[in-house]
């Protein structure tokens, strides 16, 4: 026998190579067992329900800021009788300096539809945790259960992991989607929705996919590295705690000042993009968003390459 023998789970065709036709299958059928097993039921409860609770609670809140505003001295001046718009102007920069602290993104956020902002906020606030519930050891648990070894003598290994991921992605995708869908429909349901609304809500719901895909990454290569669903769920969890104390110590004053190349190390964590993705302009958001899919890829491509010297 060969030196070089295949792993168990066997080389299949292609020697490796991306199979675009496999690709799409497996994509599908990931899909397909996500609705088998009512994944879908839980992601759409958990975006749709969670967004439009959300939304609801934030047009009370905005509602109660323009109300204050109207009984404010500037309005008891009025007669109480001040435009919306005017009404607006004064409210909306203290509901947005509550998600945003930057005061030059403040300023550039005040043009857009609150409940996008809020939106905006909950989903990149919230699309870790949602990902890692939903998607955290997928790998694992079909490595574990044996259903690789089957699935590896008609596709390689770099298709199978791409193809789960790219399902999952699909996945994460379409809770956002929903999510942004149900706080428009309260909009709608609360006093109107504007077509630019629409255009805002759909733009956070990307960036926020966007976001979310980096973790995707990550918990993906933590699942092809553990080959164990429990552990690579509790590792994930733990994971997802050291990155965000990392990336707040990275970000500390105190410590930069007593080691400033720390700051630079900053940028490996995807938190440090979310404020980025806040920004209405393209020529910010755009290269925040090439480097966590830069994350992604790179988190992945470390969870693969030891998927690939392993037996499935």
């Amino acid at each position: 026998m060969s030196s070089h023998a295949a792993p168990a789970g066997g080389t299949a065709p292609g020697g490796g190579a991306i199979d675009p036709s496999r690709l799409r299958v497996i994509t599908r059928f990931e899909l397909a067992e996500a609705l088998r097993s009512r994944l879908i039921t839980v992601v759409l409860a958990l975006y749709g329900a969670g967004a439009a609770l959300g939304a609801y609670a934030f047009s009370r809140a905005l509602e109660a800021a323009e109300a204050g505003v109207r009984q404010s001295d500037l309005g008891l001046s009025m007669g109480g009788a001040l435009p919306d718009d005017v009404v607006r102007r004064y409210a909306l920069p203290k509901v947005i300096a509550f998600f945003v602290h930057d005061e030059a993104l403040q300023s550039e956020l005040l043009g857009v539809e609150p409940l996008a902002i809020f939106y905006g906020f909950m989903a990149l606030s919230f699309v870790p945790l949602l990902v890692l519930v939903t998607s955290g050891g997928v790998h694992a648990a079909d490595i574990a259960s044996g259903a690789t070894r089957f699935v590896l003598t008609r596709s390689d290994r770099l298709t199978w992991s791409l193809g789960k991921l790219l399902g999952h992605a699909t996945l994460l995708a379409l809770g956002l989607l929903v999510g942004a869908l149900a706080t428009g429909l309260v909009a709608f349901l609360r006093g109107g929705f504007p077509a630019s609304s629409a255009l805002w809500l759909l733009r956070a719901a990307f960036r926020a996919w966007v976001f979310g895909l980096a973790y995707l990454g990550i918990f993906t290569s933590v699942s092809l590295w553990t080959r164990h669903p429990a552990r690579a769920r509790a590792l994930s969890v733990v994971l997802l705690f050291v990155l965000w104390v990392g990336h707040a110590l990275c970000e500390s004053s105190f410590l930069i000042a007593q080691f400033p190349p720390l700051q630079y190390l900053a940028w490996l964590f995807p938190a440090q993009y979310q404020a980025l993705l806040w920004s209405p302009s393209w020529s910010t958001s755009l290269p925040a968003m090439l480097a966590l899919l830069c994350i992604a890829a790179a988190a992945f491509t470390s969870g693969q390459l030891r998927f690939q010297r392993s037996d499935a």
